[in-house]
């Protein structure tokens, strides 16, 4: 008997799947399924092919250069696949898709209520996701999500569109007992007074090692946290001082009494949050929303901000560019 050559589209999405893994059987827990019914998709995919697609005793795994090809052509077919769907869908409605989006805390705690009532009249139905910023890129590339506002741009995902919203700048927050009338530099800070950090296994935290290092500083710490509201308190109850952002700070105004919030570096330091979702599939909707978020961080956040440190207003802005590295 022949073997079947038409390529069903479960099973490119286990190809998929597993180009973006570093074994089998994590390829299989993001899908799922077990490990032998990913052995046996691959299998049946190079019987189909007639060629070795995956270097399974590799780790972490590898495509052979016929692999890297169905790999392109997966991606390709699997994105086309949900565009004809929401397409569909989008007319069955009216012209309106439900949506699933995810957004940082950080900006969702700010701008999620505005965001939800600008947003929805284009929808058929919203549905606003936050969390931790690993399982939501996670949620999105496992097509559990249709927009993703965060500040990782998820790099390693090409396919993937990116829409830069805003510039977010990092400042210091110092009781005001060490803060030196102003002056107290991260220099003497990090030299005289423990550090409250956020915990290095988050993104803010991986991001202020890098500024420590761009400002050649040893930092001491005390507590590593991984909430902006908790790690505030111990800035006011003078625990030490913190690194943060404006976006994270102006949720809890009433945690800077006692405390100065210092311009960093002359505000060289930013993360920048990034709209993302999947090429195509949304049509100008993406565009929309885009402009809503950087709207409503001009209007509503940044005033915000400046009531704080009018100096802010020269650091905090919407973008739509990536700044060059």
């Amino acid at each position: 008997m022949k073997t079947h050559k038409n390529i069903e589209i479960g099973a490119l999405r286990v190809f998929s799947a597993v180009a973006e893994a570093e074994t089998l059987t994590q390829a299989a827990e993001r899908l799922g399924i077990t490990q032998s019914a990913v052995s046996q998709t691959i299998k049946q995919l190079e019987s189909q092919t007639e060629t070795q697609l995956v270097v399974t005793r590799s780790r972490p795994i590898k495509l052979t250069p016929s692999g890297q090809v169905l790999r392109d052509y997966a991606f390709q077919i699997i994105n086309d696949t949900q565009r004809m769907l929401a397409h569909v869908r989008m007319t069955a409605r009216g012209g309106l898709l439900p949506l699933n989006v995810g957004m940082v805390d950080s900006f969702c705690d700010v701008a999620g209520l505005q965001f939800m009532q600008q947003v929805n009249p284009f929808v058929s139905k919203l549905a606003l996701c936050t969390g931790l910023g690993s399982s939501l890129s996670q949620d999105l590339i496992n097509r559990n999500l249709d927009l993703l506002i965060t500040s990782d741009p998820i790099d390693e995902h090409p396919w993937l569109e990116r829409r830069p919203i805003l510039r977010d700048p990092f400042v210091m927050i110092v009781p005001e007992k060490f803060a030196q009338d102003g002056a107290a530099t991260p220099a003497w800070l990090a030299e005289n007074v423990p550090f409250v950090h956020y915990s290095k296994q988050s993104r803010l935290g991986a991001l202020t090692n890098l500024i420590a290092r761009r400002l050649n500083v040893e930092l001491q710490t005390v507590f590593e946290l991984d909430s902006t509201q908790t790690l505030m308190r111990f800035v006011q109850s003078g625990q030490g001082w913190a690194i943060t952002t404006g976006l994270c700070m102006v949720r809890y105004p009433e945690l800077l009494q006692g405390c100065r919030v210092l311009q960093l570096a002359n505000g060289a330091n930013a993360r920048y949050l990034t709209m993302l979702c999947r090429q195509k599939e949304l049509g100008t909707l993406p565009d929309q929303i885009a402009d809503i978020c950087r709207t409503i961080y001009s209007d509503e956040i940044v005033p915000q901000l400046t009531q704080i440190a009018p100096w802010l207003d020269q650091q905090a802005y919407a973008i739509t560019e990536m700044p060059s590295i």
